[in-house]
């Protein structure tokens, strides 16, 4: 799960950039940032449920959804 959560990570912090310094669009870079942020979080949840802490792994995925949500009425409201 650590490679995962490195490839992850690293992608967030690339597309983040590429918005940041205008490469790119922030209209298109910032939701491929966030989805590639929630999957770290569901691979944090996976880790920490591996581990036996539910709880933790709860909040992890909890905060994934909500991430997700955020960034789908985010593209949806561009459309209209």
């Amino acid at each position: 799960m650590r490679i995962w959560k490195a490839i992850f990570s690293v992608l967030t912090i690339i597309f983040g950039s590429l918005g940041l310094m205008n490469i790119v669009s922030t209209n298109i870079t910032l939701p491929i940032m966030f989805v590639f942020m929630g999957l770290t979080f569901l691979t944090n949840a996976k880790e920490c449920y591996d581990k036996g802490a539910k709880k933790d792994a709860m909040i992890f995925v909890g905060i994934a959804i909500f991430v997700y949500v955020v960034t789908a009425y985010n593209l949806i409201s561009r459309l209209m």
